[in-house]
């Protein structure tokens, strides 16, 4: 129903026919007569701290293309060190070498990125986001959790296990990423909004491991806090070897970010009191599924912004966990 050529006083006389007669296309059986799909899949890999939070990535895109496997679809992976800017010559090559039909990915987070990306946009190649959103023309939608909701949750969970007035030190991760600054601006504004007049000391990431664990070891000395959180995993696995080195097991209350062996051991140890999961295998999952939906059957995602839900993790619930992914969504 969404080929080219037909205009749209047709098309929309055969969906409503088709709406009447409860009409459903068979997907499989079209798969059969069309050439097969090349999507192309684009993250971090799974190397040195990127396993913590992309290891549910690429599982959750996985999971799905098998899922779909009868529908003639063929995913190419791109997995780069880091940023989407990391694989702009490989992306370019392939949007330009390839017969590629959708592009799932992380959105950018420099011009390099952007341009990258751009390049499917511009040849008409549907483009899926996800964690990080690039709003603006040409994707067709994002998915990613509800970062400043998730902030606020941190903030209500961390002010109702504290006194009045106590400490909060939040690893605010880097202040360029979106994700981070919105988690960020969530806590701040449940603070604002409930009038807590708890001081929170927020430390910026500076972007080596060995300095940022000096200045969060100097932090946790220097305010004593009875509290603190993180905003991304591989700040939080720092986090918690912090807390043990600065002596602080099970004399704070601390919230590490996302779900993996490491931070299920803070968990299981005492150095974490929870952990808020953000999801990133129903993420993947989700946005692959969009994409595929949008091609073969023509169906557009009902929003441009897909928002899949975080989750607080405790020692009590962690069982309902399988390598970072909640049974229930398996």
């Amino acid at each position: 129903m969404g080929k080219e050529g037909v205009s749209q006083k047709t098309r929309q006389r055969v969906l409503n026919i088709a709406k009447k007669i409860n009409y459903r296309p068979n997907s499989s059986a079209a798969a059969l007569k069309r050439k097969q799909l090349q999507i192309a899949a684009a993250f971090p890999g799974t190397n040195d701290d990127n396993r913590f939070y992309y290891t549910g990535i690429w599982q959750g895109v996985r999971d799905y293309f098998k899922a779909a496997r009868d529908l003639n679809i063929n995913c190419i992976e791109i997995p780069y060190k880091n940023y989407i800017n990391d694989s702009t010559d490989e992306l370019s090559e392939l949007s330009e070498n390839e017969e590629i039909h959708g592009l799932v990915t992380v959105g950018y987070l420099d011009r390099r990125g952007e341009i990258s990306i751009q390049r499917f946009i511009e040849r008409n190649i549907p483009v899926v986001l996800v964690t990080n959103d690039a709003p603006g023309p040409g994707r067709i939608c994002c998915v990613q959790p509800e970062y400043r909701v998730t902030g606020r949750m941190l903030a209500e969970f961390i002010t109702r296990q504290i006194p009045a007035a106590s400490v909060i030190l939040l690893w605010a991760g880097d202040a360029r990423v979106p994700s981070h600054y919105a988690i960020v601006e969530g806590f701040q504004s449940f603070m604002a909004d409930r009038k807590l007049s708890n001081p929170v000391h927020r430390i910026y990431s500076a972007g080596s491991r060995e300095a940022d664990r000096k200045i969060l070891l100097e932090a946790f000395r220097r305010e004593r806090p009875d509290a603190c959180c993180c905003v991304n995993a591989r700040g939080s696995v720092l986090m918690g070897a912090v807390i043990k080195e600065a002596g602080m097991t099970g004399k704070i209350v601390a919230v590490g970010s996302d779900l993996f062996k490491e931070n299920l051991r803070f968990l299981q140890d005492g150095v974490f009191t929870s952990l808020v999961h953000k999801n990133p295998y129903l993420q993947a999952y989700v946005a692959a599924k969009c994409l595929i939906d949008y091609l073969v059957k023509d169906l557009r995602p009902p929003s441009e912004l897909i928002n899949v839900g975080s989750e607080l993790v405790f020692q009590s619930n962690a069982s309902m966990f399988k390598n970072g992914f909640s049974q229930l969504l398996l």
